[in-house]
């Protein structure tokens, strides 16, 4: 079974950051960092725990699960931070949160809430308990507490912030994610907002486009949590990378934790290339754009990666057999 998770690898570049050696790291937990590079998305709440309170401790930083939020950026999340950074409103954003957050880290849930004027995010570990341990729940929440906050600016707090762990000696850093209104030994893990919010703007990527972006994702990260071929784990992320313009058979195998002849190989004997998945997604994207929006030829090269159009009219060309103008024209009508 292939998987689009966090490479653990990520984690532990991460855990560097924090100022974490983690060679002593890997040495102190060896089973748990095992299991975190071989199926970082399988991960246990427990040997998270143990994994960050470990980090916290070497780091001599008391807030580390809390400062991961600093220290993992949404690309490194894969495809869900593709789908997180690329939603157009706070709620589409909360949503996607909730939706496919197993896919990113399977030993836990999101559940959004509102009754039409107060909103809610809950992060609950898998199976309905609710309790996980400080760093585990500072992390979880804070990433999406601090993402917004970013967006929305001026100064932007939850309403009331609850966690299930006890309250630390110094909660300085916790008022800077999540404003004064911080609760702990609750019955929950979970911060409240107005629901006004949910309307606001985030991501100005043309709105046509950015829907078939967005489906095209959806409908391959759906897959995630079942069986699939290594074609639907390989597409996933030449879909994320295209915008960035490194959509390469390196970089791809990079991100899948495999080596570059190792996908090579694996994906000559499913009969398949990495050009021809590369240039199906390419074709997928950009037909649909121009069919049925009305955005620039030139937004949508550069979406799929071509910094110059000529070269997205040659490629579009060669793949289809017409002109993008042409081909818009053909199927529109106009």
């Amino acid at each position: 079974m292939e998987k689009q998770e966090l490479p653990g690898i990520w984690l532990l570049e991460a855990f560097r950051r924090g100022g974490v050696d983690t060679d002593r790291l890997t040495r102190e937990n060896p089973v748990e960092i095992r299991h975190m590079l071989q199926a970082p998305g399988e991960l246990l709440p427990r040997d998270v725990n143990t994994i960050l309170d470990a980090c916290a401790r070497l780091s001599g930083d008391g807030d580390f699960g809390l400062h991961m939020v600093d220290f993992v950026d949404p690309a490194m999340l894969g495809t869900y931070g593709y789908l997180l950074t690329n939603a157009p409103t706070i709620g589409r954003f909360l949503q996607i949160a909730e939706q496919f957050y197993p896919t990113f880290y399977r030993g836990s849930v999101l559940r959004l809430r509102s009754d039409g004027v107060i909103g809610s995010l809950e992060y609950r570990v898998h199976g309905g308990a609710a309790a996980s341990g400080r760093h585990d729940n500072e992390w979880s929440l804070g990433f999406f507490a601090d993402f917004i906050g970013k967006k929305l600016e001026n100064g932007w707090h939850p309403l009331r912030t609850q966690f299930t762990h006890g309250e630390p000696v110094d909660t300085t850093e916790l008022r800077r994610i999540f404003g004064d209104d911080v609760r702990f030994d609750a019955s929950r893990t979970a911060f409240e907002f107005e629901t006004t919010i949910l309307d606001r703007r985030i991501s100005f990527t043309d709105e046509g486009l950015l829907r078939i972006l967005t489906d095209h994702a959806e409908t391959l990260l759906r897959n995630v949590a079942q069986p699939r071929s290594l074609e639907s784990a390989v597409r996933l992320q030449i879909l994320e990378d295209l915008e960035k313009g490194n959509a390469s058979l390196e970089s791809v195998a990079r991100q899948l934790a495999l080596s570059r002849s190792t996908l090579k190989r694996r994906l000559a004997a499913c009969g398949r290339t990495f050009r021809e998945l590369k240039e199906s997604v390419v074709v997928e994207i950009s037909t649909r754009a121009l069919a049925e929006t009305d955005t620039e030829i030139g937004a949508v090269a550069l979406k799929l990666g071509y910094s110059e159009l000529s070269s997205f009219d040659r490629a579009f060309k060669r793949l289809t057999g017409m002109s993008p103008t042409a081909y818009r024209q053909r199927r529109t009508g106009d």
